[in-house]
């Protein structure tokens, strides 16, 4: 092979890796297009102006109130969120700040940001608990049973639209959650 043949095989590899992410975005795109129509339809069907389901942040407050009466699950999973972000990020600008030096004063930031990056872990597992559990009854405020908010955990778009277009479905009003989101 020469090198006008490798050069050749390496544009089409490249244009054949650039159409992949094309339909991947696309498909994304479709998937939250059906997702934000979805929770549109939810809003309404509880008595909230849909407009409010694609708003970012908001929509998450918006959320909580539908499912607990409360704003307080939103706040505590943004918060979680937020933290999570500014523990990260502290941690990989303490990591590339260390790793792009010589001197060894500096490499000793790699250390500090040990706790950092420790932290980021345990934000991550609260956003997953406080997403999860603000699903499950978020699926419960509409008069689903125990499988059905289970499943929303691990499926909430699927199941938000299954939700949003069932006739049978019915918002039923916040449901008792735990005595911290009250």
């Amino acid at each position: 092979m020469n090198s006008n043949e490798g050069m050749a095989v390496l544009a089409g590899l490249g244009i054949f890796i650039v159409l992949m992410i094309g339909i991947a975005l696309i498909i994304g795109l479709i998937i939250l297009i059906i997702t934000l129509v979805g929770m549109w339809k939810l809003f309404e069907k509880a008595g909230e102006p849909g407009w409010k389901a694609i708003i970012p942040i908001y929509n998450t407050i918006v959320m909580s109130q539908i499912a607990t009466g409360s704003y307080k699950l939103g706040v505590a999973y943004l918060i979680a969120t937020a933290a999570q972000a500014a523990c990260n990020t502290f941690a990989q600008i303490l990591t590339s700040i260390a790793t792009a030096s010589d001197s060894s004063a500096l490499a000793a930031l790699s250390i500090v940001s040990l706790p950092f990056s420790l932290l980021s872990i345990v934000g991550s597992l609260a956003m997953a608990v406080f997403a999860g559990y603000l699903h499950y009854i978020f699926t419960q405020s509409y008069g689903k049973e125990t499988i059905w908010c289970v499943l929303s955990i691990f499926f909430f778009p699927i199941i938000g639209i299954i939700l949003a277009f069932d006739k049978n479905t019915v918002y039923v009003g916040p449901q008792k959650p735990l005595k911290y989101f009250e």
